[in-house]
């Protein structure tokens, strides 16, 4: 069991590490440096995609046997994604006060909000996700809250990246954006845009695919 458990994260914090390198060298390209302030944004994004693949797991394994094998990677996808997320949050609050300022925060009050009812509900299902806790629930009404939760907690993903990053989006499209010490290749569209579509795809295929639930 602790082979196979091992086994499980080994292939979760694989699939981890492969979309965080794909977004910092993507990243890299794009601004022309790495620091704190892009590893933090890669954290962001690597945590929207891993809790999208929770999701998007059980669907397709019922419709494609071959994806049968990675539904248990569902768990440890999501703490992953929650760790990531954790992160993100913390090194914006302490660890980057000069991007940050509290000036900032109020401006931005919305989506934070949205953000941190995401990583709170996420902290709830890790918590429930106990097997204590899955006893005192029991089976099925663990799986209800699991299911909701997970799904509110996406679209308020997709709402705090949205709320947050659209401005930058038009203004990217209408070429308003230049080359800058912070920004090397500006006609690169913003990694936060590839977020945006893999969010609306997994939403797309969730709500047009319908099928047993696992």
């Amino acid at each position: 069991m602790k082979k196979q458990l091992l086994k499980e994260w080994l292939r979760s914090l694989s699939i981890g590490f492969t979309i965080f390198v794909a977004f910092s060298i993507y990243l890299f390209l794009r601004r022309g440096y790495y620091n704190l302030y892009i590893v933090n944004k890669v954290f962001g994004s690597t945590s929207a995609v891993l809790a999208g693949m929770t999701l998007l797991l059980g669907k397709l394994a019922t419709r494609f046997d071959v994806f049968d094998r990675y539904v248990v990677l569902r768990k440890p996808l999501g703490l992953l994604a929650l760790v990531l997320a954790l992160a993100h949050v913390a090194i914006s609050l302490f660890f980057l006060p000069a991007r940050f300022p509290l000036s900032w925060y109020l401006r931005e009050i919305v989506p934070i909000a949205f953000g941190a009812l995401a990583v709170l509900l996420w902290l709830y299902l890790a918590w429930i996700s106990r097997t204590a806790a899955i006893k005192r629930l029991g089976a099925n009404l663990w799986r209800q809250r699991q299911s909701l939760g997970a799904r509110v907690a996406f679209v308020a993903v997709l709402a705090h990246l949205v709320i947050q990053k659209y401005p930058g989006w038009i203004r990217w499209w209408q070429g308003q954006v230049k080359a800058s010490p912070e920004l090397a290749h500006p006609q690169y569209p913003p990694a936060s845009l590839f977020v945006f579509v893999i969010i609306l795809g997994i939403l797309f295929y969730r709500g047009f695919f319908l099928g047993k639930r696992k």
